[in-house]
């Protein structure tokens, strides 16, 4: 495999397949990425929701709770048969509620739904603002147990009571519970446990306290996990707080694993990538598609060389040269792309840039003198094109010494009654014609003397064999003997050196053109150039006018 088969093949195989490796790779890290947020994210949410519904939960019962002790602020204090029956009909009915009490303003336990008491037992006394308070855990003297305590105080001084089991709070918390986390009701202020089920621990980072809203905290907590926690406080008593925590490997889980479908998956986006690709590159180099963007970014530009008046030595016109600057390739000679932009069709849209180009850059000149010849390449493209026809004799209008410069092929070609037509339109506006090359092909005297040529342009390499044996050097005297019967002007191409300069001189050729006089220029380096040759050609004449004034 030569090294242009392998570059071509890493071209249009290896280079898409590993840019779609690449991109493939970088989609797969991302939905992964966003799949693990995302479950994440679930997974937060779905803790915080847990906690958010046991606080309602516990909120519900708080709120029956509280309506039962409403309802026993009604009763009398005297702890009579009949209020004990009622306390203990409440109670039946309030399944988290295992004793019922009044206390009197002295802070005295007078009766529970169990009994009256004889002897007053001393508790708290109760504080005087009304509402809902929240007090424990404490025992309960009958059984020997924790509980909470819920109390109201009474308008008439004293409160009611009723006494929560811990147990029954404690299974409702175990049931949302995992062997990694914990569950409990805490205090909001101080985030002190009141009641745990499971070993509870703080973040390291410390809680935003008080609880105010619901929350989730993820991090490294006091005993050494990292946890996620969700905080929610209680509406019934905002200085209570449900926290539910688990273990962050527990909560967000092992994503790593990676499936079947999901191999399958990349395998069809890195084969569809792959093709994608490969038409792209194939698509971005083709010619067409390279010289239509070409036109479109407006990367063709005008270069100008100069036609040298052969009897003063003054620049009288310029030749019109297309280049490309391609935008990764740098410049591009003419021969690399104006034969594709002919065969695909894009020659005549390129022209017609150039023709704008030229005569915006030209305009200072032209103004100057209108009789500056600009000469500029046409091919059998633009006669067969009616729409290139009219707009070259529209910039004949704007650039009144245009010359089109054709091949001897394309007057071989005006057999065609299209060319034929063509050229009668163009010589009609006053077009003047000039076969380029001419002597490299083959061109019968009979279409020089039917077509309207006004100059024939010999060759460079007829020009490159003066002062040489070769055939080449005969071949331009024959060019020069048949323009002079013809009544054309001679143009040679390709002048390089002062000694051909001399011997074109002696053949009398008008017009030269080459590097001897100077290479290819933009716009502005022509004006330059033209204002020099004029500032020394009035120079020798003022020479000139002196010493003939001393020789008289």
């Amino acid at each position: 495999m030569n090294t242009q088969t392998l570059r071509l093949w890493n071209r249009q195989y290896l280079a898409p397949a590993l840019m779609s490796a690449v991109i493939t790779l970088l989609i797969t890290l991302f939905i992964s990425y966003e799949q693990v947020e995302q479950h994440k994210q679930l997974q937060q949410r779905d803790l915080k929701i847990k906690a958010q519904q046991l606080s309602e939960w516990l909120d519900i019962n708080y709120s029956i709770i509280n309506n039962v002790l409403i309802d026993m602020e009604q009763l009398s204090k005297q702890c009579s048969e009949d209020i004990l029956f009622d306390m203990r009909s409440i109670m039946f009915n309030v399944a988290p509620v295992v004793e019922m009490g009044i206390v009197d303003a002295n802070g005295q336990l007078v009766c529970t739904s169990w009994k009256k008491h004889d002897q007053p037992i001393y508790v708290t006394p109760p504080p005087t603002e009304p509402g809902l308070r929240f007090i424990g855990p404490v025992n309960v003297e009958y059984m020997q147990q924790p509980a909470f305590v819920l109390a109201r105080s009474l308008k008439q001084g004293g409160e009611v009571n009723a006494l929560v089991r811990i147990s029954w709070l404690k299974n409702q918390l175990q049931n949302r519970s995992s062997e990694l986390g914990f569950t409990g009701l805490i205090h909001s202020d101080t985030g002190q446990p009141i009641i745990m089920n499971g070993p509870y621990a703080s973040p390291k980072s410390g809680l935003a306290l008080p609880i105010d809203q619901s929350r989730v905290v993820k991090g490294e907590f006091d005993n050494g996990l990292n946890q996620v926690a969700a905080y929610s406080p209680l509406i019934t008593f905002p200085e209570l707080s449900v926290v539910i925590s688990d273990e962050k490997k527990i909560i967000f889980g092992d994503h790593s694993n990676f499936s079947i479908q999901g191999a399958a998956l990349c395998l069809s986006v890195w084969l569809l990538l792959t093709l994608l690709f490969q038409y792209l590159i194939i698509y971005l180099s083709d010619s067409a598609h390279l010289l239509k963007k070409a036109i479109k970014h407006g990367e063709f530009f005008n270069l100008y060389q100069p036609l040298i008046n052969a009897s003063d030595k003054q620049i009288i016109g310029a030749e019109v040269l297309m280049r490309w600057q391609h935008p990764a390739e740098g410049l591009k000679n003419p021969i690399t792309f104006i034969p594709e932009a002919e065969e695909k069709g894009f020659i005549n849209k390129m022209t017609s840039q150039q023709l704008k180009n030229c005569y915006d850059e030209l305009r200072p000149i032209l103004i100057q003198n209108p009789d500056f010849i600009v000469t500029i390449n046409i091919s059998s493209n633009h006669l067969l094109d009616a729409k290139s026809v009219r707009e070259l004799i529209h910039y004949k209008g704007l650039i009144p010494n245009l010359v089109l410069e054709v091949t001897e092929d394309v007057l071989v070609d005006s057999n065609d009654d299209r060319i034929q037509k063509a050229f009668i339109k163009l010589t009609a506006a006053g077009i003047d014609i000039a076969i380029d090359d001419f002597g490299t092909g083959y061109c019968g005297l009979h279409y020089l003397g039917q077509l309207p040529v006004k100059y024939l342009k010999a060759d460079k390499c007829f020009v490159a064999s003066i002062g040489t044996d070769s055939i080449n050097s005969h071949v331009l005297e024959m060019i020069v003997g048949l323009s002079k019967k013809l009544n054309l002007i001679t143009i040679a191409e390709g002048v390089e050196t002062p000694q051909q300069v001399a011997q074109l001189d002696k053949l009398n050729i008008e017009i030269h053109q080459g590097w001897h006089y100077s290479r290819a220029v933009p716009a502005n380096e022509l004006i330059k150039s033209i204002e020099i040759t004029k500032q020394r050609v009035k120079g020798s004449e003022e020479n000139l006018t002196e010493a003939s004034t001393v020789a008289g």
